[in-house]
């Protein structure tokens, strides 16, 4: 039997990750394979066969998916922009090409997706209680649910360098057991940094990055970074990757619960909050902000900053967000461990 060359495959975990976030943040340039093998210093033959290995999808098919996903986001979130400029930004060379590859992967119309799905859209499926769209991806008592006061401001996050150990799935999992392998995650690249000299408590953060949204990618295809904050960027080596954030505007909503039931909160901020706050979601990656370790809690409650990346709505002669701070104000929660804070606070 031949031995595996762990080396070779840390070797190839490196090249893929660095190929995956340039295709996330460029999703609007030529992604061909020979393009994207001359940015990985490999053949394009070595590029196919790697990619497919670690990844489990071809690269054609990974760059398709991402930049549909992307296109839907956009129709489901940015009702103010139209299709052309969504299938420019997501790849697409031409309007009839994007329509049939959208038709083909969601089975409708770009159009029809977007009256259906559209934050806004009268046509959504609503729950007979409370008129709010009911959600896909979970369930729960909406008499408790809905008694909590969301704590959410508008901040923004300094541009910065991220560490990080790239998974699947999404963060918050249903059960606190679902959420072990990621937190074994956060707890490998704190292990790193201490082991490194790049931990420091007083400017260091935790941090986990979502990059599609539940309701339109499947779980199985969601891409998840568990990762920390770098004074200075570092040089790629096997698992450990690193990428640069440019920071910006994000609707931050601070968190103390269980696992579900912040769940529940994350799902009120995207569709009871966000519809009517003014700001739109610009398709960058969710950060979650860890706080403390839920281990540790007896009750495995979980302290995050769950941060949605925003831009304001921009309607003619109309102001950009009816939304302000001071809004919210949440009662004072017993119990919570002393925060850290990362992201600044937004001055108008």
């Amino acid at each position: 039997m031949r031995t595996k060359n762990v080396n070779l495959q840390q070797e190839h975990i490196a090249i893929i990750n660095k190929l995956i976030d340039y295709i996330d943040e460029h999703p609007e340039k030529s992604l061909e394979l020979k393009v994207l093998s001359e940015i990985a210093l490999v053949s394009p033959y070595h590029l196919h066969r790697v990619f497919k290995s670690i990844t489990g999808e071809t690269i054609h098919a990974y760059v398709k998916r991402i930049r549909l996903e992307k296109a839907a986001s956009k129709l489901k979130y940015s009702e103010t922009m139209d299709i052309g400029e969504i299938s420019r930004q997501c790849g697409f060379s031409s309007i009839p090409l994007f329509s049939r590859s959208f038709r083909n992967y969601f089975g409708v119309t770009a159009t029809d997706y977007r009256n259906t799905y559209s934050i806004n859209s009268s046509s959504r499926q609503m729950k007979s209680k409370n008129n709010q769209p009911r959600s896909t991806w979970l369930a729960y008592n909406e008499d408790v649910a809905n008694e909590q006061e969301l704590d959410i401001k508008i901040k923004r996050m300094p541009p910065c360098s991220i560490a990080y150990i790239r998974t699947d799935g999404r963060m918050l999992g249903r059960t606190f057991e679902e959420n072990q392998r990621h937190l074994a995650a956060m707890g490998s690249i704190f292990d790193w940094a201490r082991q490194h000299s790049l931990w420091n408590p007083t400017t260091t953060s935790l941090l986990s990055m979502e990059y599609q949204d539940p309701n339109i990618a499947e779980e199985k295809g969601m891409r998840l970074d568990c990762g920390l904050t770098l004074s200075k960027p570092i040089e790629p080596s096997g698992e450990i990757g690193c990428l640069r954030l440019a920071g910006g505007q994000y609707a931050v909503m601070r968190i103390f619960d269980t696992t579900m039931q912040a769940r529940v909160q994350v799902k009120r901020l995207w569709e009871e909050w966000l519809p009517s706050s003014g700001f739109y979601y610009n398709s960058r990656p969710v950060i979650i902000l860890h706080q403390n370790n839920p281990s540790w809690d007896p009750s495995h409650r979980y302290l995050i900053d769950y941060a949605i990346p925003v831009s304001p709505k921009l309607y003619p002669g109309k102001n950009q967000s009816p939304f302000r701070d001071d809004k919210i104000k949440p009662p004072p929660r017993s119990g919570m461990p002393r925060p850290i804070h990362f992201f600044e606070e937004e001055h108008s």
